[in-house]
């Protein structure tokens, strides 16, 4: 087919429709709106503006804030995320006090007098004056026997004593005027003496018959019974002198040079959780063992009122050494074994900073530190197990920065053991 003939079919539809497209190019256009009043035109807008999300009082959307604003809520958020992350810590400050060297030992307490009281007459107990228990007075009758036949005694020998005693008042007038001889006058004399010693053995033997105490204590034990026959051999009583106990303990020998009499001490026990007693060295024995390589040590320690350290009472005895009396002390609480090594967590600027703690001495409440920690310092002593070098913590609570001067109250340094281990002095 010729190339003329292909081309007829297609001029055939397009001629309509480039008609079309001339006609349109040459109808007139349409004419203008009227424009609107610029008031109403600005109102729209001023609407549509005070409607656009998150605008209120005339502000601008938060998308256009200024650089400044945006940087305080950056900052703000911040700091509540620095707060989030904050561990929260107990904390103590680190203050100058008191602290003490000791040699502790477990021990029971004695009394310097114990003892047991027997009749010096023989007879039947007609009245029990006391219990055990009970305290007495030196002198203080303690228990009374039968006395009828003693007392006879006793009044016949005064009789009789009396009786030559006014004799002898005339054998001495008739002596002085010479109507007797000397030894007529020696003769009275004589019986006068023997009268009046029988009177005192009389008077003795009738005394013994109340029993009394021979000094100040508490009745330990009562033996005897309303009605029993008592000898000399008969225990009656065990009477214990309280005012003073004390307690004996055995020092290894390489302490000797460093305990001295005089030495001030504390006693406290298991029995009686919030006492303390003061005690003091009261005698050292000069000679060391040679089987066990220890010397004995007998301290006294008093209680308030007699009765409060009973005797066989199980105590800890610390025989203070030496005295710190400014030293720098960290709560106890506060020190993290680690390695063999001690560590403290202070508290500096929000974050934690782990020191190495060179300790000194010690007590229960208190470890000295040697060097590394000013006083005032906050140590943590509550939380440290999820803490590392440099955390993030924040203290809850306010501690206080107590004065200098406490009392020393020392206690078992650590490696002390029972009676005869004695503490390791730093």
């Amino acid at each position: 087919m010729s190339r003329p003939s292909v081309l007829r079919p297609c001029l055939r539809l397009t001629a309509p429709l480039l008609a079309l497209g001339l006609a349109a190019c040459s109808r007139p256009p349409p004419p203008p709106p009227p424009a609107a009043p610029k008031a109403a035109a600005a109102a729209p807008a001023a609407k549509s503006a005070s409607t656009a999300p998150g605008a209120k009082d005339g502000a601008r959307p938060s998308g256009s804030g200024s650089p400044g604003r945006r940087s305080s809520e950056a900052e703000r958020e911040r700091q509540r995320q620095t707060a989030a992350e904050m561990v929260p810590v107990e904390t103590a400050l680190v203050r100058r006090g008191p602290i003490s060297a000791f040699l502790t030992f477990n021990t029971t307490l004695e009394t310097e007098a114990m003892v047991d009281i027997y009749p010096q007459t023989t007879g039947q107990v007609e009245a029990l004056l006391v219990e055990e228990g009970k305290l007495v007075q030196e002198g203080e009758a303690l228990l009374k026997i039968e006395d009828r036949e003693l007392r006879v005694d006793m009044e016949e020998s005064r009789a009789n004593f009396e009786q030559l005693e006014r004799n002898f008042a005339r054998t001495q007038d008739l002596f002085a005027r010479k109507l007797i001889n000397a030894q007529d006058f020696e003769t009275q004399k004589n019986a006068l003496e023997l009268a009046r010693l029988r009177y005192e053995r009389a008077r003795l033997r009738h005394a013994y018959t109340t029993v009394r105490a021979p000094f100040a204590g508490v009745v330990a034990s009562r033996e005897a019974q309303v009605g029993a026959r008592v000898s000399a051999n008969s225990r009656l009583f065990s009477l214990v002198k309280l005012d003073e106990t004390v307690a004996k303990v055995f020092v290894p020998g390489r302490y000797l040079p460093v305990v001295a009499e005089n030495q001030p001490a504390v006693v406290t026990s298991e029995f009686l959780p919030d006492r303390t007693f003061r005690g003091w060295v009261k005698r050292i024995s000069p000679v060391i063992d040679p089987k066990s390589g220890t010397f004995k040590v007998t301290v006294g320690v008093r209680g308030e009122r007699p009765g409060d350290l009973p005797p066989g009472l199980f105590v800890n005895v610390r025989i203070i050494t030496d005295t710190r009396p400014e030293a720098v002390l960290i709560a106890k609480r506060a020190v993290v074994y680690e390695g063999g090594e001690r560590y403290v967590f202070a508290l500096v600027n929000d974050r934690v900073v782990k020191r190495k703690l060179a300790a000194g001495y010690e007590d229960p409440e208190h470890v000295e530190a040697l060097s590394g920690f000013e006083v005032g310092t906050p140590v943590v002593v509550l939380g440290q197990s999820g803490l590392k070098d440099g955390s993030l913590a924040r203290s809850v609570n306010q501690p206080v920065l107590t004065a200098p001067g406490a009392p020393v109250v020392p206690a078992t340094p650590a490696g002390s053991g029972g009676n005869g281990g004695a503490a390791t002095r730093p």
